[in-house]
């Protein structure tokens, strides 16, 4: 009898510990395993932005609730275990943040983005700003009367920002704003944008610093944050490990669904003039070298961002990238796969098991 209450209480505190490492622990030492990129002019104060793209929060009509946590609990545990390691100075969100966001009511929407603030929780230091997806607030067409602007005031992100941190200036941009019509969401976009880019051709034509907003900053050339990539044919360009799988990569895109037109990526680069893009949406990785000879050859890199969560591919990804005004470098962390933790689960016990069992024999021997 005392022997059995021994097994047993071996295995609880086994049970305990492997739950402790697959549901806590291991996601501390995947992040351990990625780092800031390191910077050749480590004489400036270096940004560090930590990047992250889809997360597809499940909301109040899809879904089973038990795959609904799960998903969450893994998110959460990845996001605090990411914050906590690399410390970054911000985070970006490049939409998506919910999946059913363009059905819900406000009460629903509300209660949306309260769960989102308590997954992605972050300390007072570090800021956070999202951009706004299509999952959010709909396709253009589909963008119900007020639903962008919930999301602007809720989520304290306008349709079109311009951030300066560190002297690097991002721009951020509903992509759904961009559709090149008359709506009155597309005319306020495009009023911004103009005017952010006749400040940044101001700001670049003085020698040290300028003003903007009332504060004396210093020039450098922005950054772009929206969800949807820049046009492009497909992703057959992609040339990523976690690019889509074949046929999936030679899909063509659509316009304005997959990614922007052609006409609104021409208007962003001829006004924006940027130095890098970064965009979610398509769940997958992808690197495009962009060439622009017709506008004073302006060149730049635009990374997609993968899906952050475990609904979207079996392998989340994010970015981390130290970035100065005069130079940026990125790299592609991994999560904890479900496989992997699966796996592990399994062994870890069935070696639980085998240590109490061999503990039986050894004791009836003795």
């Amino acid at each position: 009898m005392r022997r059995l209450t021994k097994n047993l209480l071996i295995l609880l505190i086994g049970l305990g510990l492997i739950g402790f490492y697959c549901e806590f622990l291991i996601y501390y030492i995947v992040t351990l395993q990625c780092g800031w990129p390191n910077l050749t002019d480590q004489n400036e104060d270096v940004l560090k932005a930590f990047i992250l793209s889809d997360p597809h929060l499940l909301g109040p009509f899809r879904g089973h609730w038990l795959d609904k946590w799960r998903r969450e609990w893994q998110m959460h545990q990845s996001f605090q275990a990411i914050v906590k390691v690399h410390n970054p100075d911000v985070v970006f969100v490049l939409g998506d943040l919910f999946d059913e966001g363009e059905w819900t009511n406000n009460k629903q929407f509300k209660s949306y983005v309260d769960r989102f603030h308590n997954l992605f929780s972050l300390p007072d230091h570090i800021k956070m700003y999202a951009v706004v997806g299509n999952h959010d607030i709909g396709f253009h067409n589909r963008i119900r009367r007020g639903s962008a602007e919930r999301f602007s005031k809720l989520l304290n992100a306008p349709s079109v920002q311009h951030i300066i941190l560190k002297d690097n200036h991002f721009v951020l941009i509903n992509s759904m704003a961009l559709e090149g019509d008359s709506c009155d969401l597309c005319r306020k976009a495009q009023m911004s944008i103009d005017k952010i880019a006749e400040r940044l051709d101001l700001c670049s034509k003085k020698s040290e610093q300028c003003s903007m907003n009332n504060t004396i900053v210093k020039y450098s050339k922005p950054v772009i944050m929206q969800h949807f990539p820049l046009f492009r044919k497909s992703d057959s360009i992609c040339t990523e490990p976690d690019a889509p799988p074949l046929p999936e990569r030679n899909k063509l895109f659509r316009p304005k669904i997959d990614a922007l037109s052609k006409e609104a990526t021409d208007y962003l680069v001829r006004q924006i003039k940027p130095r890098a893009v970064f965009g979610g949406h398509t769940h997958h990785g992808c690197l495009v070298q962009h060439l622009y000879k017709q506008y004073d050859d302006i060149e730049f890199l635009e990374y997609s961002v993968p899906s952050f969560s475990w609904r979207n591919r079996p392998d989340p990804k994010y970015l981390l990238v130290s970035i100065t005004p005069n130079s940026y470098k990125t790299i592609k962390c991994a999560l904890p796969t479900e496989t992997t933790l699966a796996l592990t689960a399994v062994i870890l016990t069935v070696l639980l098991i085998i240590y109490i069992s061999r503990m039986r024999i050894i004791g009836r021997k003795v």
